[in-house]
C-alpha cells in the first residue's frame, strides 16, 4: 500500500502543478490580448486626431 499511496500523492501534485501552469499561461495570454486591444484603440485615436487636426 505504501507505493500506491506515494504514487497517488505524486500524481496529485503533478496535476495541481499542471493546472497552475496552464492557468498562468492563460492569464498571460489574456493580458497580451488586452494590451493589443489597447494598442489598436490608441492607433485609432491617433488617426482620428490627425484627421480632425487636418480639417
Amino acid at each position: 500500500m505504501g507505493l500506491f499511496f506515494y504514487l497517488t500523492i505524486v500524481i496529485g501534485f503533478s496535476l495541481i502543478y499542471y493546472g497552475y501552469v496552464k492557468k498562468t499561461e492563460k492569464d498571460i495570454k489574456m493580458k497580451e490580448l488586452e494590451l493589443e486591444a489597447k494598442k489598436i484603440e490608441l492607433e485609432m485615436k491617433k488617426l482620428e486626431y490627425r484627421q480632425d487636426s487636418s480639417e
